[in-house]
């Protein structure tokens, strides 16, 4: 069936009265730039590619592949461009990077120039990686997990017992969030094997996402008793990683932080923070949640620590009757083994019990924890911007 064309009726061998406009004269000549690309992608999982920092500290060990983590999923992290001096050794216009042991040379260690060898960085990356701190300049220490990966260094492949006691660590300058890592990010081993490397080049970060993480209540007042690598009587102490922490401190932490992200909130007396759904999130000095403002967190405004607002916390567990389901230890299925739980805050909690010396908790001991609100889930808005 035809459609009649009602205002130019074409049977009709008529002149026009309206005019045809001609190419601009100088329309072959306009400079392509002046039409450059402005949109890249949407928010939520920004379309720039990142690398991890090549000298972080070793984490938690895969032991499926026998890789190490230094970025846990969930993590929240910054960046190091060409343009920040610190941490040293990377991303400095055409610097070399240590890359693996001259097996021809009695293992001397040998480099990368990263602006030009496929094992360096590619030009699409501008930006490496690193945890968030809160804006204040933290030390990552090198530990005994960084003598057994043989991790690399700005000084090279020199990691021993003797000095990843505390005095060798990389500065990680004060900075702010540009996202979260939404799967484990493992250490940077491109080159070191002539067969084998861990992951892909680089990837990307989460910056616009509704998520969880397991949360532990803390008492902030850390004292000056973290000399020694234990923890006081409450198995949530200490958790929260600070600028002003010193390695005993940062060894405890190790047994949680390399191993989960989560959220702390401090139930300290004399600084209680509110925890009401609402107020701002923000990184502590490792890169994990806390809440933003102390105890004005209800007056805060956004700034450029804020990575999103809190949620309703959840300690309301177990739900649907799945503490009814038989699962095997190690199935991290929530089930019999977890009473009901998710996995990942059942194991949280016994993580940090253990961190605390509490070897004999057992699982109706971790769900009354649970239950009790000493351990939980912290559901976050993220809209780092």
């Amino acid at each position: 069936m035809a459609l009649d064309n009602f205002k130019f009726n074409m049977t009709q061998q008529n002149t026009y009265k309206t005019p045809i406009r001609n190419r601009p004269s100088k329309y072959a000549q306009t400079p392509l730039a002046k039409r450059a690309r402005f949109e890249v992608s949407e928010g939520i999982r920004p379309a720039e590619y990142f690398g991890v920092h090549r000298y972080l500290p070793a984490g938690e060990k895969d032991i499926t592949h026998e890789d190490y983590v230094v970025l846990p999923k969930g993590r929240i992290v910054s960046a190091v461009t060409e343009e920040q001096t610190q941490p040293s050794g990377v991303l400095e216009k055409g610097g070399d990077i240590y890359g693996f042991k001259d097996q021809t040379n009695s293992g001397a260690d040998a480099t990368y120039l990263q602006d030009e060898s496929y094992f360096g960085y590619d030009e699409h990356i501008c930006g490496l990686l690193v945890p968030a701190n809160g804006g204040t300049t933290t030390k990552l220490y090198y530990t005994s997990n960084d003598v057994d990966a043989e991790t690399a260094t700005a000084l090279g492949f020199d990691l021993t017992a003797a000095n990843t006691d505390g005095t060798r660590y990389i500065n990680n300058p004060a900075n702010a969030p540009v996202g979260v890592v939404y799967h484990d990010w493992y250490q940077d081993i491109r080159g070191k094997y002539l067969n084998y490397k861990m992951h892909t080049d680089g990837g990307h970060v989460l910056c616009d996402f509704f998520v969880e993480v397991p949360y532990a209540k803390i008492d902030s007042d850390i004292g000056t008793s973290v000399q020694t690598p234990a923890f006081p009587e409450d198995a949530t102490h200490r958790l929260r990683a600070r600028a002003a922490d010193t390695f005993a401190h940062r060894q405890v932490i190790r047994t949680v932080s390399d191993q989960y992200t989560y959220m702390t909130i401090d139930i300290n007396t004399a600084t209680a923070e509110p925890i009401q759904p609402g107020v701002f999130v923000q990184s502590d000095a490792l890169g994990n949640y806390m809440i933003q403002g102390g105890t004005s967190a209800l007056t805060q405004t956004a700034n450029p620590q804020t990575v999103g607002k809190l949620f309703p916390t959840d300690t309301r567990w177990p739900k649907d009757g799945l503490e009814d389901v038989l699962t095997y230890p190690g199935s991290r299925m929530p089930g019999s083994q977890t009473a009901g739980t998710p996995s990942f805050l059942f194991e949280f909690a016994v993580a940090c019990e253990l961190a605390a010396g509490n070897s004999s908790a057992t699982i109706e001991d971790v769900i009354g924890y649970i239950r009790a609100g000493k351990y939980g889930i912290a559901r976050i808005q993220l809209h780092i911007a």
